[in-house]
């Protein structure tokens, strides 16, 4: 009997599901379109069509195949689910999680529905909404070890590590001899501060499997928790010997090694993502390995971190937001203001950065900033930043001291891995160097981890003792710290490279304070104070968490390491024919408001140019996404120059007439390079603490009226200094005598107000 004739249509479904079985997506996805065009029905190649675009990671057109049969089934809870995780894969989370949770609605006994809507919130950062989605999953099927898994990592990522442990157990309880399983759960272990428990683990599945390489990653991560350097880095090499692509492996050396050793880092990284190059992971902790990288051709690296950035935000729409920390770094160093603006506001970041406990993320984004609400907003970020951080963390005692009334020394502590040639050093090094020995003692913490400089070994004999403790566990150094029965503590690193920041949370000293390294309240409630002066701190006190330690003048001076640069003869307007305005500020500063100001000032001085002093300047992305911002404002590209220098940049300020302050974020050493170079500085004075460090600067140097209050008054007073050779002329050579009359240019004098104000504060 011969077989029945098929359709055209039916022939095609059936090569589309024949190429799915044997995984060929392309395939199927050429059979589907096939059948739709001999009329096969929607029922039979929607779900399909769109579910082979997906594997080809066409995510855009899997959601617009789809469409259609979504709209004609608003209550089909299955066709619902579908159409939820294309959207999640297509990156489009929001809208991901409407349709799931319609979905949940119309069958909340599909723990699938569950587990899918759990997914999305945990891409939104909403960790919290996550963890209950998987409760309600978990509800229905209790003996999943995945759901345990899922709803473990929720709770960790909330800072719930008791209970995180607990689900992971549960998961691994269902799973026996599964290795990820066990893996997740030393890690958990790890978190929760049960080194000891988890080595023991650790210990017990390696007897049990002693050629496993996972488990010698996983000793790796035990021995570094212990602080044992050598034997996590011993275990790697002994992974990388058998297998040099290991993906944990790799991913584990590079942030052993981290910026004490960034060119090995990137190598460890290279290779896994050479052996994985669909890892998500290798190529976004690449990325932003890149991205730091100073050694060799910074250049070259971070062309490299923007081609890959592209890359990310092409191949991983679901995982954007994971990503955003990484791709906004690289987005600003390159002004790509598209790219940045794929990355969403944000608003919409700051919920999942919380949850994840990345304090360092904020730090660029100080300048995101538009309403007082927005400025508002950030500080309870970080007052909520600091009470998770605080609760999982164990206070230390520090040695107790005899009352300071008893004529005992006062004993200062200053914490930060730039105590070494950096500009931290430049403002601190008075203080340490200038301090009566009669009457004070100086310690200095550092977790540097590359060889000491020139400038590290000078601090070191100048000061009451310098530990250097580089890769040191947290809770050991809070006990370091606390042994030096500290009356105060200053905090100069925050959440910067090779920095400690919670080591405060511990409360190490006496009291703890902030300064320099961090221009904003950090959010730890054990940080009692924070240096201001009169100009810098807010009128606004719900813009600070800390008491202001207020200097009675300036909260900075400028030191001997600014040094004898040559200033160049007459101006730059002289030499070259017309007046060059300017910035070295960092381009994480450049927000759209800033280019718009810039922009407005280039177009209120017809003929004049703009410089920008940066190592990124070297960029050829930079420079064409820079002429690409500034033509979008109705400004020539050509009017722009670019001088791509890192470190040997102070004589370039010669070609600088102007230097125009970034906004609303301002320059702090860039603005008193500017100044100690004879180019006078316009800024713009906001709210917020990091809105005011020039308006200090400025004010201390005898130029109050360059900080002004509005975005008008900005480019009025650009324009003003345009139009006055004279005033730039009699500035470009009598600024540093001008200087050295005012408070900023007096470190004896700021030390003095310094340890005065700190034995007071310490004595009350």
């Amino acid at each position: 009997m011969s077989q029945p004739r098929l359709t055209p249509a039916e022939h095609a479904l059936s090569e589309a599901e024949a190429a799915m079985r044997r995984r060929d997506a392309a395939g199927a996805v050429a059979a589907y379109e096939r059948a739709v065009a001999a009329g096969a029905p929607a029922r039979l190649t929607a779900q399909g069509h769109a579910l082979a675009l997906s594997e080809l990671g066409r995510q855009d057109d899997a959601v617009a195949a789809f469409r259609a049969w979504f709209a004609k089934n608003p209550k089909d809870a299955g066709v619902a689910n579908v159409m939820g995780v294309l959207l999640k894969r297509a990156g489009r989370l929001a809208k991901a999680a409407e349709v799931l949770e319609a979905a949940r609605k119309l069958r909340g006994t599909d723990a699938g529905i569950w587990q899918n809507l759990g997914n999305v919130y945990e891409g939104l950062g909403a960790h919290e909404r996550a963890a209950e989605c998987y409760r309600g999953a978990l509800r229905l099927t209790p003996k999943s070890a995945e759901l345990w898994r899922l709803h473990g990592r929720q709770l960790s990522l909330m800072g719930q590590d008791e209970a995180a442990v607990e689900s992971q157990r549960k998961a691994v309880a269902l799973s026996p001899g599964h290795t990820g399983n066990a893996t997740t759960l030393a890690q958990m272990l790890l978190v929760a501060g049960k080194r000891d428990e988890a080595a023991e683990l650790v210990a017990r599945m390696s007897a049990a499997d002693p050629e496993n390489r996972t488990f010698w990653v996983l000793d790796a991560r035990v021995a570094r928790a212990r602080g044992d350097i050598a034997r996590a880095t011993a275990m790697l090499h002994r992974v990388l010997d058998a297998d040099p692509g290991h993906l944990a492996a790799n991913l584990q050396l590079a942030n052993l090694l981290g910026d004490g050793d960034r060119k090995g880092a990137n190598e460890a990284l290279e290779r896994a993502a050479a052996a994985h190059p669909d890892s998500f992971e290798a190529l976004e902790r690449l990325a932003e390995s890149l991205s730091r990288s100073r050694y060799g051709s910074e250049t070259a690296h971070l062309e490299r971190a923007y081609d890959i950035a592209k890359q990310i935000v092409d191949r991983f729409p679901a995982r954007r937001a994971e990503a955003a920390r990484t791709l906004r770094t690289v987005f600003m160093r390159v002004m790509d203001e598209e790219g940045m603006a794929a990355t969403g506001p944000l608003s919409k970041l700051l919920a999942p950065w919380q949850a994840s406990g990345m304090h360092s993320y904020v730090h660029y984004e100080l300048g995101q900033v538009e309403t007082l609400d927005d400025r508002l907003q950030l500080v309870d970020w970080h007052r909520e930043w600091g009470r998770r951080a605080s609760a999982k963390l164990a206070a230390v005692t520090p040695v107790g001291q005899p009352a300071l009334a008893t004529g005992r020394k006062l004993r200062i502590g200053f914490m930060s891995s730039d105590l070494r040639h950096h500009p931290v050093t430049y403002f601190a090094l008075p203080l340490l160097e200038g301090y009566d020995r009669d009457k004070v003692e100086v310690f200095c913490y550092s977790f540097y981890e590359r060889e000491a400089d020139k400038v590290q070994d000078l601090l070191a004999r100048n000061v009451t003792g310098f530990r250097h403790w580089p890769k040191r566990p947290d809770d050991q150094v809070a006990e370091g710290i606390a042994a030096d029965g500290l009356d105060i503590l200053f905090e100069l690193g925050g959440s910067t490279a090779m920095n400690k920041l919670t080591v405060m949370a511990r409360r190490p000293a006496r009291l703890g304070a902030s300064w320099l390294g961090y221009p904003h309240s950090a959010g730890l409630e054990q940080i009692d104070l924070i240096l201001t002066d009169p100009y810098i701190r807010p009128e606004d006190p719900r813009l600070l968490i800390e008491r202001a330690f207020e200097m009675p003048e300036s909260w900075v001076t400028l030191s001997r390491m600014f040094g004898a640069h040559e200033i160049a003869e007459g101006t730059p307007e002289a030499r070259n024919g017309y007046l060059s305005f300017g910035t070295a500020n960092n381009p994480y500063k450049y927000t759209p408001a800033c280019i718009d100001a810039w922009a407005a000032v280039l177009r209120a001085v017809p003929g004049s140019r703009f410089l920008f002093l940066r190592p990124e300047a070297a960029s050829e992305s930079f420079i064409a996404n820079s002429r690409a911002a500034f033509a979008r404002r109705d400004v020539d590209p050509d009017r722009l120059r670019f001088v791509g220098v890192r470190g040997d940049h102070m004589r370039h300020y010669n070609e600088i007439d102007v230097a125009l302050d970034s906004l609303p974020h301002v320059g702090g050493t860039t603005t008193c390079e500017s100044l100690w170079m004879g180019v006078p500085t316009v800024s713009l004075r906001g709210p917020g603490f990091p809105e005011r460090l020039s308006h200090s600067n400025l004010n201390n140097a005898g130029l109050g009226d360059l900080s002004v209050a509005t975005v008008a008054d900005y480019v009025a007073k650009a324009a003003e200094l345009a139009a006055d050779p004279a005033r730039r002329r009699a500035l470009r050579h009598g600024l540093r005598a001008q200087i050295a009359a005012n408070p900023l240019g007096q470190p004896e004098r700021f030390t003095r107000h310094f340890y005065e104000l700190a034995a007071k504060v310490a004595a009350e």
